[in-house]
């Protein structure tokens, strides 16, 4: 222990008076990207990541590209997905129905059951 004591003291004390030298002016290249320091220790961070959502957000509203949401909007009100159809294994719609997933109020649907239109063959065994 007393041999690592006067190791500790120098190593401490080069470190001090490296980091304490205000006449200290590296050169950097001004093409390596790196950027000089003033003697208070600052760290250089790109954006936060929060903030780069917040600007894609905002780039897209100005776009006016739609975004993803929890609800949709009808002129009458607006419907939310519920927490039990965000659960896991649940089937948002009767079993067997034909009603696709993204019917809205596929429980209360009436009429013929279009979930989309494909090709047909003698497998699919596909309406007509």
């Amino acid at each position: 222990m007393a041999a690592k004591l006067p190791i500790i003291l120098i190593f401490s004390l080069l470190i001090v008076f490296a980091s304490g030298n205000p006449t200290a002016n590296p050169e950097i290249d001004s093409h390596s990207g790196l950027q000089p320091m003033n003697e208070t220790v600052e760290w250089d961070f790109p954006t936060p990541f929060h903030l780069e959502s917040e600007l894609v957000q905002e780039q897209e509203e100005e776009e006016g590209l739609p975004r993803r949401s929890l609800y949709w909007k009808s002129p009458a009100r607006k419907y939310y997905i519920s927490y039990g159809a965000l659960s896991a294994n649940r089937v948002p719609c009767p079993p067997r129905s034909g009603r696709s997933y993204y019917t809205h109020n596929c429980f209360r649907a009436r009429g013929p059951v279009h979930p989309y239109t494909r090709g047909c063959s003698a497998i699919t065994r596909c309406r007509r």
